[in-house]
């Protein structure tokens, strides 16, 4: 079986957020339910299981499945899975907000910093082993994410960046994927929507073990972005909300 590092930077994602979760409940002053978090991460690394397992047996390339145009909708498997738990259970909710409010915004900068491994892409492109279309359109903008990231964690750690300006990078980190990976993943497999036919085509992104990456991987950073930006969001219509009421009080 071919190595790769897929595996290890999925555990990496999970892990990070296991810590930050561990992190604040050791620091809160009152306690909550944070064993949420943690079977909510073991419900998403059971998931990263099974899609891997799948893709090892080569379903997410097999031409059952290309007919369906898998490229469209496979992601959003893993968006039901990471954000259905979320949506249903409040107590995860809060967690998760604790979490972001008791986190220094530049773990969360070089985190994504991690998205620099989108080298490993830009070499499989060299070697004629990877779209050089997809490459081109979503790879480097996601290394470029990941590179922004150690500059941004540097002003966050001065205290030099608003948490306007942290909650737009985030939103700017989700945009490089979503929506034009999955439309350019369908653009690139066999197809009556398939536009470009150049070999390697996009089954080189769902073949494992790269399928790790693109099934989970990735929306993994994505939905963490999103994360972050929610509670920012909040944060700030909270802020205004109390502010107009104390105008209006006045």
């Amino acid at each position: 079986m071919q190595f790769s590092s897929t595996p290890v930077l999925v555990a990496i994602e999970l892990g990070f957020v296991a810590v930050l979760a561990w992190r604040s409940g050791q620091l809160a002053r009152e306690r909550y339910d944070v064993w949420s978090v943690y079977v909510y991460l073991t419900w998403v690394a059971a998931y990263g299981v099974v899609t891997s397992i799948l893709g090892a047996r080569g379903v997410y390339v097999s031409e059952d499945l290309l007919k369906w145009l898998p490229g469209l909708w496979l992601q959003l498997i893993t968006v039901a899975v990471c954000v259905g738990p979320v949506v249903l259970f409040k107590g995860l909710r809060n967690s998760l907000r604790r979490i972001v409010d008791g986190t220094p915004w530049h773990w969360f900068a070089y985190f994504h910093g991690l998205r620099i491994a989108a080298l490993g892409t830009a070499y499989k492109t060299i070697t004629d082993e990877f779209p050089a279309y997809f490459e081109i359109f979503i790879g480097i903008p996601d290394l470029l994410f990941g590179l922004s990231a150690l500059w941004m964690a540097a002003k966050a750690k001065r205290g030099a960046i608003s948490a306007k300006s942290f909650l737009v990078w985030n939103l700017v980190g989700a945009l490089v994927i979503v929506p034009a990976a999955p439309i350019l993943l369908q653009l690139g497999l066999p197809g009556p929507l398939q536009l470009f036919t150049g070999l390697p085509d996009a089954r080189a992104v769902f073949t494992f073990p790269m399928s790790i990456a693109a099934i989970v991987g990735v929306p993994l950073f994505v939905l963490i972005n999103l994360w972050v930006a929610w509670c920012l969001w909040e944060k700030r219509r909270a802020g205004v909300g109390k502010t107009a009421s104390f105008l209006r009080a006045s």
